[in-house]
C-alpha cells in the first residue's frame, strides 16, 4: 500500500463536513448517530478555539446564534468535524443581514475550497431535507442551492423523516381487508412512488444536482443507524486520501469501514 493510516492522519487528521438544513431537519441526530454518541461528549469551539455552549444546537434556540465557522466534534469519534448552517428557514435565504442566507453558504464553501491545506478544506456537504415539511424542497432554498453553482466538494442530499411520507400514504389507503403488514407494504410503495415523481425529480432537474441522494427514516429510534448516508458519502468522495479517512472515521456502515481499513493494514 502506498500510504499508511498514520500518513493519512498526518496529512488530514479529520474529515470535515458542512451540514445544511432547516430547523428540525434532524441534523444533530444524524451527527450523534454517525459518531455513535448520546450527545454528552459534544464539543463546540469557535474560530478562535474558544469553547461554545453546545445548547446553541438545540432546535428551540434562536436562528443565527451559531456561527458556521464553529467546529463541532464528539469525543466518541474525533475523526469527524462538522460545521452547522444552523437551521436555515424559508424567508431567510435572501436576507442580506442574515449570516445564514444562501449566498453566505456559498461564500463559506468557496473560502474553504481555497485553503492550501487539505485538512482545512471542506470535504463534503450534507444538505438535509425533512420530508415532514410541506415546503421542502422549496424553490427559495433547497432547489436554489442546487441551481446556484457547482459545489467544489461532494454534496449529498439527505432526505430525513421519510416516515412522514409513509404515514401520509398509509392514511390515504382505501378501506379494505388487507392485513396491517400488507397495508404497510403498500404505503411504503406509494410513498416511494410519490417521492420519486415529485421531490427526487425536482432535485435531479436542478442545474447542479447532488452527487448522491439518500433517504433516512425513524432517526429518533435508538436502533436506527445511518449506513445509507455513510455509503452515499463514501461513494461521492473522489480523493483517495479523503475516502480512506472517511472509511476510518465512519461507524454506521460496517461494510465500508472494514473493506477500506483491511486494505490499509494488509
Amino acid at each position: 500500500m502506498s500510504v499508511t493510516i498514520e500518513q493519512i492522519k498526518a496529512r488530514c487528521p479529520r474529515f470535515r463536513i458542512l451540514v445544511i438544513g432547516r430547523r428540525n431537519a434532524g441534523k444533530t441526530t444524524i451527527l450523534k448517530k454517525m459518531c455513535d454518541s448520546d450527545g454528552s461528549d459534544l464539543r463546540i469551539v469557535d474560530r478562535y478555539g474558544l469553547e461554545v455552549d453546545p445548547s446553541i444546537l438545540e432546535p428551540d434556540r434562536q436562528r443565527g446564534m451559531s456561527d458556521i465557522e464553529n467546529e463541532i466534534t464528539f469525543r466518541s469519534n474525533p475523526l469527524f468535524v462538522f460545521h452547522d448552517s444552523r437551521g436555515i428557514e424559508a424567508g431567510a435565504e435572501h436576507d442580506e443581514n442574515s449570516p445564514l442566507c444562501t449566498d453566505s453558504l456559498w461564500e463559506f464553501l468557496d473560502k474553504r475550497s481555497r485553503e492550501s491545506r487539505i485538512r482545512d478544506q471542506m470535504h463534503a456537504v450534507w444538505l438535509c431535507i425533512p420530508m415532514d415539511n410541506q415546503r421542502a424542497p422549496s424553490a427559495e432554498f433547497e432547489l436554489a442551492f442546487f441551481n446556484a453553482r457547482a459545489s467544489p466538494v461532494p454534496v449529498i442530499a439527505v432526505f430525513t423523516k421519510f416516515e412522514a411520507l409513509i404515514d401520509e400514504a398509509y392514511n390515504d389507503l382505501p378501506e379494505d381487508d388487507l392485513s396491517d403488514t400488507e397495508k404497510e407494504k403498500n404505503a411504503s410503495r406509494d410513498a416511494q412512488s410519490k417521492f420519486d415523481k415529485t421531490v427526487l425529480k425536482a432535485i435531479e432537474n436542478t442545474t447542479h444536482p447532488p452527487d448522491q441522494c439518500v433517504q433516512l427514516q425513524y432517526l429518533n429510534e435508538e436502533r436506527t443507524r445511518c449506513a445509507g448516508l455513510t455509503e452515499a458519502t463514501y461513494a461521492a468522495i473522489q480523493d483517495e486520501t479523503l475516502s480512506d479517512l472517511f472509511a476510518m472515521a465512519q461507524r454506521s456502515s460496517f461494510r465500508v469501514g472494514c473493506e477500506k481499513v483491511m486494505n490499509l493494514i494488509m
